[in-house]
């Protein structure tokens, strides 16, 4: 009886799990938790990414040489302006050198000189084959129209075509200069015996047939450099020029080899420079 009693009191005062309380909700037991390991802090959460200035090897790099932006750009702004001012003194000279060419060519006002054949021969001409003989006498006369400028005219080569396109003879003439409205003569004497210039059997056959009517044309080119100047202060730069005296027509008289130039011929020359 006595265990039985105290049976019924020890569960008189333990309630069991379906206890209600009075809120009308079952009272659960609260969750279990470890206690903290005295000495030990907490471990850190845990990161994706390294913390900074984490280097994974025994030594760190040498930290990184950065140049000074700012003298990097002087220095180039200097450069620039060097080159500008270079550049800018090349087209004021040029420019100006321009202008004062400009100007002397207005004040001076350069004109070409004019060519004229006064008188052209030919002495000894035998165009039988195999053998071509001639001598041409040529007499240019040369004007200078400037009045304020004179010319200086190089070594002299001249040259005795047929049809233009067959040389027959040359030959060089010394230099000479022409002052202010001036008046020269230029005596060229070519020979179709230089050995220089040996003319084709074809062409030798061309010329026997046109003298056998009576008459020959014949094409005289010279060609030198000139010059012009005035006083000590003005020069221009030597050029080259070339004169045409095209179609000189050489009448002969009967069967001789002697002929002079037709009054029908063109005297002027054709000036190219």
């Amino acid at each position: 009886m006595a265990s039985e009693s105290q049976q019924h009191n020890k569960g008189e005062s333990q309630p069991s799990e379906n206890t209600l309380f009075p809120s009308g909700r079952h009272k659960r037991p609260p969750p279990m938790s470890y206690p903290p390991t005295l000495g030990y802090a907490p471990p850190p959460p845990h990161s994706a990414y390294p913390p900074p200035g984490y280097y994974p090897y025994a030594r760190a790099p040498p930290p990184a040489y950065y140049v000074n932006s700012t003298v990097h750009q002087q220095g180039c702004q200097k450069s620039s302006s060097f080159l500008q001012g270079i550049l800018s003194t090349i087209i004021f000279l040029v420019m100006f050198i321009f202008t004062l060419q400009l100007i002397m060519l207005l004040a001076l006002r350069p004109e070409l000189p004019v060519f004229h054949v006064e008188d052209f021969s030919v002495l000894n001409f035998n165009a039988t084959m195999p053998t071509f003989t001639a001598i041409w006498e040529a007499y240019v006369s040369v004007k200078n129209p400037n009045t304020r400028l004179k010319i200086d005219f190089g070594p002299i080569h001249s040259h005795m075509y047929y049809n233009k396109d067959y040389i027959l003879a040359s030959a060089n003439s010394p230099k000479f200069s022409m002052e202010t409205k001036t008046r020269n003569v230029i005596h060229a004497r070519l020979s179709a015996n230089n050995t220089d210039n040996s003319v084709e059997s074809r062409v030798v056959d061309k010329l026997a047939k046109e003298r056998s009517n009576g008459a020959v044309s014949f094409h005289f080119r010279m060609v030198f450099s000139t010059s012009s100047r005035s006083g000590s202060w003005f020069r221009s730069n030597p050029r080259s020029m070339e004169v045409v005296c095209e179609d000189i027509k050489i009448a002969f008289a009967g069967a001789s080899g002697d002929g002079n130039i037709a009054a029908s011929a063109d005297r002027d020359c054709l000036v190219l420079s």
